[in-house]
């Protein structure tokens, strides 16, 4: 198996990744090894002369000036990771717990917390033998680090059997690539107790020594984890949303020229550029948007014709023409082709040229209806039927067509970009946290020897003394700033998304297409409530943008008197991101349904578009709805394919999206 090697300074969000959900191994480097065995024996020598020095000889937060005896370093350390295991709430997915040893881990590789090599080495077993410990959600105020759930993690490497780690029997599905589990059950753990440890997984559990216990849960590296999970989920977020706003633009049959590339480059936000490069991607060539001929106007003013055939006898001559309208109209909307030819500079001036027949025969109609002597209830509703169509004619193709779409589309690749610049923000601050020392205090050593034995003669209790420095590193600030910023981000994502569903819906708004995307509504109620649903998880999203990072409350005697609250800042970027996920399967749903009413162009979309609609249609057996059934295993369906990747991997072939 490829190894990553971690050196405290190389980790980014791709191979944080692998390691979180797609189970990749993990080792020290050589830098790594020397420089945590340099800082091990400045602390040694600390240790050995009893020097009073925070964490390593004192007691910790409000009792730092408590002197600890020497012989009893060893129990303080673990009196800190029991006492600090005082976490509740729901355990965190897998992915979170490898993301989070792995940071810890590399935390530490950087040779500035002070602790034995052995540590390390097995915090990596653990990973490296799939252990999944028990971390409770909630108990961090991600300040003084993560202290609780940190804690927790600390409890598995020492075999405490107050931990706990997931039985490997226990099968849970997951819903996401890789084999991690996504959803722990509670009942699914046991304890961590080292005859469990050692039989299940071949681990042998270690005792700590000084300083060990506070390198281990100083940092804020579950919510860091949590954070690069979040936007890991957000890049592609972006992606799919990008993907939804195209699809959506061809169902309501919008202006591209919106994503004009030389709008972009007029106000160069480099999320704005990407995507509206991806929506002209999956856009291109689409005969929807190029052919200014509206075959669900068409479509239309046949339901509307037969309709009114079916429910009102009138005379054979007017039946007959009628009839003959319908069966053209037919014909135009099966083979919309015919009515272009020759040179095509002008494709309205040909379409409208071609429409005319049928239009002339409805005017003539409505002036027989008109001159009839006496005037029915019947005559007059097929009359009203008939004035309907010949606008409705008139529409399918515009003698001035429309330059601009509402906002939800023609600002859709502004939106989205801004979401894209704050995930991009996010992942810098999470790139320089992942490979940042944390520790408190953090451990400076002295120049000295190369060899390992002779650096350790060349310290002295004074410059040893003068290599601790107390900060406050594990301050979880710069994230829990990130992650509100990335929730308010994402919120907006599912906020537009929704924007759009609402618009292909709505028959005053949706460019000739049924209200609701039903015929006969009123008896059918269609794509309403999936929409509503969309407004729900909307408003939801709404109600988690409070900002996380601008509470604060004392801990620790008030000695820890500012704390970022960023642990509970990523959580609900989690459940934003998971509801916007929803909200887009439920746009591309609406969409596909939207793209049946322009039939036969739904087989000429954009090259990106056909894909993502075949997939739909035939991997996934999605069907065109023609009367009200249950739409929640759909919505289900279309957001497996969201959540699995399968149709950015299945773009990813012939399109190139960014």
């Amino acid at each position: 198996m490829d190894y990553l090697e971690i050196d405290g300074n190389n980790l980014e969000v791709s191979n944080i990744i692998d390691v979180a959900r797609h189970r990749r191994r993990v080792k020290l480097s050589k830098k790594a090894i020397e420089l945590t065995a340099r800082c091990r024996a400045v602390v040694d020598m600390l240790v050995s002369h009893n020097v009073p020095v925070y964490g390593l000889t004192t007691g910790f937060g409000s009792k730092r000036n408590v002197f600890i005896d020497r012989e009893d370093t060893k129990k303080l350390q673990h009196n800190l990771i029991r006492s600090h295991a005082s976490g509740i709430g729901k355990p965190l997915p897998e992915d979170v717990v490898r993301a989070a040893l792995l940071l810890r881990a590399n935390a530490l590789a950087k040779g500035q917390s002070g602790l034995r090599t052995i540590v390390l080495e097995k915090l990596l077993e653990i990973l490296n033998k799939d252990i999944f410990p028990w971390v409770p959600d909630q108990g961090s105020v991600s300040a003084s680090g993560d202290l609780a759930p940190l804690s927790h993690l600390a409890l598995v490497l020492v075999g405490d059997p107050g931990g706990k780690i997931y039985d490997p029997s226990y099968k849970v599905k997951c819903s996401r690539p890789g084999s991690y589990v996504e959803y722990p059950d509670n009942e699914g753990f046991i304890s961590s107790e080292r005859g469990n440890l050692k039989s299940l997984f071949g681990y042998s559990a270690i005792d700590l020594e000084a300083k060990e216990g506070l390198a281990l849960t100083n940092g804020v590296q579950v919510t860091c984890a949590m954070g690069m999970m979040n936007v890991y989920d957000a890049s592609l977020l972006a992606k799919h949303a990008d993907i939804s706003a195209a699809l959506s633009l061809e169902a309501i049959k919008g202006i591209p020229s919106a994503f004009d590339e030389r709008l972009g480059l007029a106000r160069p936000y480099k999320g704005q550029i990407e995507s509206a490069s991806n929506i002209r991607e999956m856009v291109k060539n689409s005969s929807i948007l190029s052919i200014p001929l509206n075959l669900a106007m068409i479509r239309k003013a046949v339901v509307t014709l037969t309709e009114s055939m079916e429910t009102l006898p009138v005379e054979d001559e007017i039946a007959s023409i009628v009839h003959n309208v319908i069966k053209e109209l037919e014909g135009v909307r099966n083979k919309p082709h015919s009515l272009i030819s020759g040179d095509l500079k002008d494709f309205s001036s040909q379409l409208r040229q071609g429409l005319l027949p049928m239009q002339t025969s409805i005017q003539s109609i409505i002036r027989k209806l008109m001159n009839l002597e006496t005037q029915s209830d019947i005559h007059l509703t097929l009359r009203e039927n008939l004035v309907i169509v010949a606008d409705l004619l008139e529409k399918a193709v515009p003698k001035i067509a429309s330059v601009q779409d509402d906002y939800s589309f023609r600002c859709a690749s502004q939106v989205h970009g801004a979401v894209r610049n704050t995930i991009n923000h996010a992942i810098e601050l999470l790139t320089i946290e992942s490979n940042s020392a944390t520790d408190n205090p953090l451990i400076f050593p002295p120049q000295g020897p190369e060899d390992p034995e002779e650096y350790k003669k060349s310290l002295t209790v004074e410059n040893c003394t003068s290599a601790v420095i107390s900060g406050g590193n594990f301050h979880g600030e710069p994230i829990a700033l990130a992650m509100d910023y990335l929730t308010m981000a994402m919120s907006e994502l599912g906020s537009i998304s929704e924007r759009r569903t609402a618009k292909i819906v709505d028959g005053g708004h949706n460019n000739g297409l049924p209200s609701l995307l039903i015929d006969k509504s009123g008896l059918n109620s269609g794509f309403m409530i999936p929409q509503y649903t969309g407004a729900a998880l909307v408003s939801e999203n709404k109600s988690m943008c409070f900002p996380a990072s601008v509470d604060s409350i004392p801990t620790c005697e008030n000695t820890e008197d500012h704390v970022s609250m960023g642990l509970i800042a990523a959580r609900k970027t989690r459940t934003v991101i998971e509801n916007v996920e929803k909200i887009i399967a439920i746009e591309l749903l609406t969409s596909f349904q939207g793209l049946h009413f322009r039939a036969p162009f739904n087989r000429e979309l954009g090259e990106g578009n056909q894909i993502v609609f075949s997939l739909m249609e035939q991997t996934k057996g999605i069907e065109f709805v023609s009367e009200d059934r249950i739409l929640a295993p759909l919505i289900s369906t279309v957001l497996s394919l969201v959540k699995s990747m399968e149709i950015i991997n299945d773009l990813s072939t012939s399109v190139s999206l960014k």
